[in-house]
This record gives structure tokens, sequence and C-alpha cells, in this order.
């Protein structure tokens, strides 16, 4: 009987670790290609002139999640500086041609 809790017990704790494998690279990976393609992307904002403020900092966040491993996080803030980039280029292109309104 005794046997058969420790088998147990030793099995529960085995099962409890699987999660902890080394499948970080290919989401490493990916974190990488991203923060690539958004650095690439506030490259291009910003030789348009469009480029946000707040940008280039999510991008030195995105890349300090990736050096520090959280590959999640660093996936999380790339798309978001990849959607700040093209936002504000549409935002550009939509502000293009405004004029301002004064009231009679």
């Amino acid at each position: 009987m005794k046997k058969i809790a420790l088998a147990a017990a030793c099995a529960l704790v085995l099962a409890g670790c699987a999660h902890v494998t080394t499948h970080h690279a290919p989401q490493g990976a990916l974190a990488g290609a991203r923060l690539k393609q958004a650095a690439v992307a506030v490259k291009d904002a910003r030789a348009h002139g469009t480029l946000w403020l707040a940008t280039p900092h999510l991008l030195a966040m995105a890349r300090m999640a990736d050096a520090k491993g959280h590959y999640s996080a660093a996936i999380k803030d790339a798309n978001m500086v990849i959607l700040q980039c093209q936002t504000a280029e549409r935002q550009a292109v939509a502000n293009a041609h405004v004029k301002p309104y004064y009231p009679n």
C-alpha cells in the first residue's frame, strides 16, 4: 500500500513538472521575428514622420521582455508596436488634406 501511495505521489509530482519543458525555442523565435518586424515598422514610420511618441518606448519594453525570457509579453508588445505604426500611417494619410474649420 505504501509503494502504491509513493508511486502515485511521484506520478503527481512528475505530472506537475511536465509543463516545465524547454519548448520556449519556437516562441522565442516568434518573438525575435516579431521584434524585427516591429523595428522595421518603427523605422518606416519615423522615415515618413508619422511615429507616435509612445511607440519607441513600447518597442524598448518588448525588447526588454524578450531579453528576460518573457516571450509572450514581448510578442504582445511587438504586435502593439506594429499596430500603432500602421495606425499612425493611416492617420497621416487621412489628415493629409484636412483644412482647419472656423465656424462663422
